[in-house]
């Protein structure tokens, strides 16, 4: 998922290329965050594939809104990344929603 969402990001020129590893950090921190937030919105442990598109217009839209400057600090050692706002069910268009409602599961009780 994180190729194809580079591939977009290329293409819209937030990235030199698809090759471009400078944000992958981050990307990967959103893409968790986005993973996380239509698997808590379905009611789900694993993310169908058909699903997989939403995450990734998800992290693509808060790149592109907020152009990659949404990163608070880097930390190398351990990996530690913060940025100031995270992907929510709050992100969700209406389309995404109508879109994640077929795959959403009832909880009971």
């Amino acid at each position: 998922m994180l190729e194809k969402i580079k591939i977009r990001l290329a293409s819209m020129g937030i990235l030199s290329s698809k090759d471009d590893e400078s944000k992958d950090d981050v990307l990967m921190l959103m893409l968790a965050d986005a993973t996380d937030a239509v698997l808590t919105y379905c009611h789900r442990n694993k993310l169908p594939m058909k699903l997989e598109y939403i995450v990734r217009d998800l992290v693509v839209r808060e790149i592109q809104a907020e152009n990659a400057d949404n990163v608070s600090s880097v930390k190398r050692g351990d990996t530690q990344i913060t940025y100031a706002q995270s992907i929510t069910k709050d992100n969700f268009t209406e389309k995404e929603i109508c879109a994640l409602n077929a795959y959403r599961r009832l909880r009971m009780g």
